[in-house]
């Protein structure tokens, strides 16, 4: 499948982020086979639907425009910039060109079962959490914010596309919120897709 076909098959999505703690998480994953402990848990009005997770909701459109808009800034940023932009994103965005780093699957891993990809955005475990926070500090944001504005973008094509270095930095600040939290609580990121 072209990245094209595939971004147009996932437009239509909302993005559920669980900030959990790490092995409560992988146990119930494994019992269920994949993530139904999540889908099957039954619904607590008065707060989180599972004991072990908080749980965050955002329109998943906006993850995928902001891959798109990286893949064309990416092109035109120095070597240095691109390079520790790249180590960070790669673990956030999917599909922002050739060569880009593999999301993290942590929960696959640490399971021992294949899930499904088209319900799991990105995992990981605590210690990645961490280490993905070590390469978000790494990225030189003022020289991506210049390159930015700078930059030759294309027009938008539909009235929700991001072609504003404001908006990309919005959805990288969400991404950096739900990672500062999972650090400071010492527990892991478990990011679904739900359509």
């Amino acid at each position: 499948m072209t990245p094209t076909n595939r971004k147009e098959e996932l437009m239509a999505f909302d993005v559920i982020c669980l900030i959990t703690e790490w092995a409560p998480a992988v146990a119930a994953c494994r019992e269920s086979r994949g993530i139904n402990f999540y889908w099957n848990a039954p619904e607590n009005p008065n707060g989180d639907d599972l004991p072990f997770a908080t749980e965050r909701n955002y329109r998943g459109f906006d993850f995928i425009e902001a891959s798109f808009y990286y893949e064309i800034l990416r092109d035109q940023l120095p070597t240095l910039p691109r390079n520790k932009a790249d180590a960070f994103l790669g673990c956030v965005l999917m599909d922002f060109g050739q060569d880009c780093p593999e999301l993290p699957e942590d929960l696959a891993d640490d399971v021992g079962i294949e899930l499904p990809c088209d319900e799991i955005y990105y995992s990981m475990r605590p210690a990645t959490v961490r280490t993905v926070l070590e390469r978000m500090r790494a990225v030189p944001w003022a020289e991506i914010e210049q390159a930015a504005h700078d930059a030759d973008m294309p027009s938008p094509i539909r009235k929700y596309d991001i072609r504003d270095i404001e908006h990309f930095l919005f959805i990288i600040e969400m991404h950096q919120r739900w990672l500062d939290e999972a650090a400071r609580t010492g527990r892991g990121l478990i990011v679904l897709r739900s359509q």
